[in-house]
């Protein structure tokens, strides 16, 4: 069996992190088929290597009914030929390029403004090209069908130890730990680690720890944006209480909503282990 997912998010991490938590979780699963992420090229230097295939995904191309299905995104589809495919949140980009033969096709949802399942008149969103639409996060919408938990890149037995994150950084045990992690739009790291004595973790940065939340249980104060990942898996890994954090403007993410609305949501599984669960069962 060959698993798919599908993003095209270029703000941030967030939907690059989402696939290597749904491949970690088919491992975990003991997943024996073949698994691949595709999306955007990322500007992330250790991201690199994760089951990333890198695409050029061109709208006007893609809005396109007669060109959509000979598109870089269509021709790496295809060639993979898929036998389930993941999207994460980004409909519009496949609208004109699915159904594909023999595939099955689950959309993955969190919070989104309320007329992204409309679209524009040339790329209408046609539900029946999904099997099952997928809540990821408590959001309601009358083209969602069903939700899971939040999808997490890791589980609280996979983190690194306690001390970990000090060893790494060459903290001392006596010093406050507070670090910085978020990558987001250019300026907004700076935003969160105004104090000089705050230490950043940067994605962009060649040495960045990856995935960040795996360490981030050794901080004693965690500041960072309030993004889908970062929220949910402070929130799973058990981290919140000491994390700060600040919502910042996105065009189809509501941050201040989730910070909001969803902290006293009782997580009780990883999402990614959930659908895992129903992949791995086919």
């Amino acid at each position: 069996m060959r698993v798919a997912y599908f993003t095209a998010g270029t703000v941030g991490a967030g939907h690059l992190v989402r696939g290597l938590a749904m491949g970690r979780a088919l491992r975990r699963r003991g997943f024996a088929g073949e698994y691949r992420a595709f999306g955007p090229a990322t500007p992330y230097p250790v991201a690199a290597g994760h089951q990333h295939c890198a695409l050029a995904i061109r709208e006007t191309e893609l809005r396109d009914p007669a060109r959509a299905g000979a598109s870089e995104v269509a021709s790496a589809l295809c060639e993979f030929r898929p036998d389930l495919l993941l999207v994460d949140l980004f409909w519009a980009p496949l609208r004109h390029v699915l159904p594909l033969d023999g595939c099955e096709c689950w959309l993955l949802v969190r919070t989104c403004p309320r007329a992204w399942f409309t679209g524009p008149p040339d790329t209408r969103f046609e539900p029946r090209q999904y099997r099952r639409v997928i809540a990821i996060e408590p959001f309601r919408h009358a083209a969602i069908r069903e939700s899971v938990d939040p999808v997490v890149v890791c589980n609280p037995d996979e983190c690194r130890p306690p001390t970990a994150l000090r060893e790494r950084l060459g903290v001392p045990a006596e010093r406050r730990l507070v670090v910085a992690s978020h990558a987001g739009v250019a300026g907004e790291l700076d935003a969160l680690a105004r104090d000089a004595t705050v230490v950043r973790l940067d994605l962009f940065d060649e040495q960045a720890l990856f995935p960040a939340a795996e360490w981030l249980g050794g901080a004693d104060e965690v500041l960072t944006g309030g993004g889908y990942n970062a929220f949910w898996e402070a929130r799973w890994l058990g981290y919140a209480p000491r994390t700060r954090f600040t919502p910042f403007a996105r065009t189809i993410d509501d941050q201040a909503w989730r910070l909001t609305n969803c902290a006293t949501y009782p997580m009780r599984t990883n999402g990614a282990d959930t659908l895992a669960a129903t992949i791995a069962g086919r």
